[in-house]
């Protein structure tokens, strides 16, 4: 119950700070603190690592999907390889998103139940002022999804960075 609560006023004093234009916390460790447990029992056919287009490279090879994203060519121009690859031996979909709309009509699609899920300050900042984040899961549309998360480097939609070895902790 006290967990329950702590959340709950971790997500209250995010949008708040977010509102006065103040220096945020680190939202993404709490949510990922938070739904662990629960995350962790889902079956892991129901669980996709999605990935922003901003971390592949400008001389990608990969060609857009209109139902699955960018898909990923298994090259070495970046590391996106490294994680698709890991995805797939744990079990885990894999998908390259360019917009945050297309992450969201993707879940429904896949009837996805969790997400190991990459984002920038401004995209994680757009998600939590417009979905619903409830103790069960946060709400897309008609899906409640478990989400793990990590936060990219920089907000630049071209080039972009992220902990590596964070995503794979999370698998």
């Amino acid at each position: 119950m006290i967990k329950k609560a702590v959340f709950a006023l971790h997500l209250y004093f995010y949008k708040a700070q977010c509102m006065l234009g103040l220096k945020r916390s680190d939202i993404m460790t709490r949510i990922n603190d938070y739904y662990r447990d629960a995350f962790r029992k889902l079956d892991k056919k129901d669980i996709a690592v999605i990935l922003p287009h901003c971390l592949i490279s400008e001389k990608c090879p990969g060609r857009f999907s209109k139902s699955d994203g960018i898909i990923c060519k298994k090259c070495d121009l970046c590391k996106c390889r490294e994680i698709y690859e890991a995805a797939e031996e744990k079990g885990y979909q894999f998908y390259i998103t360019s917009s945050v709309g297309f992450t969201k009509r993707l879940i429904n699609r896949k009837n996805l139940k969790g997400i190991i899920c990459v984002a920038c300050d401004y995209e994680i900042d757009k998600g939590i002022a417009s979905e619903n984040i409830s103790l069960n899961g946060v709400h897309i549309d008609s899906a409640r999804v478990k989400t793990q998360g990590v936060r990219l480097h920089v907000y630049d939609c071209i080039h972009n960075d992220v902990d590596w070895d964070k995503i794979k902790e999370l698998l």
